[in-house]
């Protein structure tokens, strides 16, 4: 079975969010917090745990919008374990250690001496890294302020029965309704902006039947997805919802029903060939629409050149942090680490046959 791939969150203008603590602190799961600097081992140890205990259990894999190659925590639901990196900007530190979090130090696996040594390159880079980062979240939040002034426009003519009906047929066509609790509905985030542009996790999204939405406008996909979410957990079936990253809030950009293998994503990062599609432009007055023409063509240029500006502040400063890393890698002892792996890749798969 493949690996489902999620960021595990997302910059926005008021800085990093992820809903990845309903994760952990759905009671569900024992967390392994992973602390260290940058370039310590973290995704490392992350990628030897998910290949060691894939046999076990498919892990769930959730990458690093800053640097989309590198992991941020994985998740064994079979299993019951999360591993997630605990340091700026997502911190997560233990509520009940020993009992359901354990924490990890890498630190315990460097040289200090050789640290101190780099001492003023580092505080360097790190301050230089934050200020690129502080930039790219200004732009975003540019971004946000004139997405939010396109939706507001879209809103004001958006057709709310003609929506509402449709949303009833599908959802009748599509979930059919099963005897049991109503479902949950939980965020996990599938699209964000890295440093390599605006990427969706494919992962997320594999093996299902895929709807795109058209919507410019962004408001019929929002009002859409949270309609269709309802309806699908009222009718017994877990939802992954993911928020629009480009708009203020929690707009819906993206929504799956796993157990059906559905998907409903926005065309605006997920067009994808051979989809289904769901023209959202016909649920809007085009009257209305036609008479902030000129503002909407002003709001996606501006957005566009500044969507571009906030990527190449976050190219430069995932250069700026690979630089940084270079300086920890060189004081790490990677060995004790692997074998720290070793040790509990084999006490988790232990633990798991001996309770099966």
């Amino acid at each position: 079975m493949a690996n489902k791939t999620y960021f595990l969150g997302c910059p926005t203008p008021e800085g990093f969010e992820t809903h990845f603590g309903d994760e952990i602190n759905s009671g569900n799961f024992f967390t392994y917090i992973i602390k260290g600097g940058p370039g310590t081992g973290k995704s490392t140890l992350m990628k030897r745990l998910a290949a060691g205990l894939s046999e076990l259990d498919p892990a769930e894999l959730y990458y690093c919008s800053s640097d989309p190659d590198s992991l941020d925590a994985i998740l064994f639901r079979d299993i019951g374990v999360i591993f997630v990196d605990g340091t700026a900007p997502h911190v997560f530190e233990p509520v009940y250690p020993g009992a359901r979090e354990r924490l990890l130090d890498l630190g315990n696996f460097w040289n200090a001496d050789a640290l101190k040594n780099n001492a003023d390159e580092i505080v360097s880079l790190t301050v230089e890294n934050k200020k690129l980062h502080l930039r790219a979240k200004r732009y975003l939040g540019a971004v946000c302020s004139l997405n939010a002034d396109t939706a507001a426009t879209g809103e004001a003519a958006m057709l709310d029965e003609k929506l509402d009906s449709f949303a009833k047929r599908l959802s009748q066509k599509l979930f059919p309704r099963v005897c049991r609790r109503e479902g949950k509905i939980s965020l996990r985030q599938i699209t964000s902006i890295t440093p390599k542009g605006v990427m969706t996790q494919a992962g997320a999204l594999d093996g299902c039947r895929r709807y795109v939405i058209g919507d410019p406008y962004f408001a019929v996909t929002d009002a859409l997805l949270k309609n269709l979410s309802t309806l699908a957990a009222a009718s017994g079936y877990d939802v992954i919802a993911s928020k629009n990253v480009f708009l203020p809030g929690c707009a819906y950009e993206h929504m799956v029903v796993p157990e059906l293998g559905l998907a409903f994503v926005s065309a605006e990062t997920a067009n994808m060939d051979g989809a289904a599609k769901i023209n959202g432009l016909r649920f809007y007055d085009r009257d209305l629409l036609r008479e902030r023409r000129r503002r909407f063509l002003f709001n996606s240029s501006a957005k566009r050149e500044l969507s571009l500006a906030a990527v190449e502040a976050l190219a430069h400063a995932k250069n700026v942090h690979d630089d940084l890393e270079k300086l920890y890698i060189s004081a790490m002892d990677f060995e004790a680490i692997a074998d720290l792996a070793e040790q509990i890749k084999e006490d988790i798969g232990a633990a798991f046959k001996g309770g099966e």
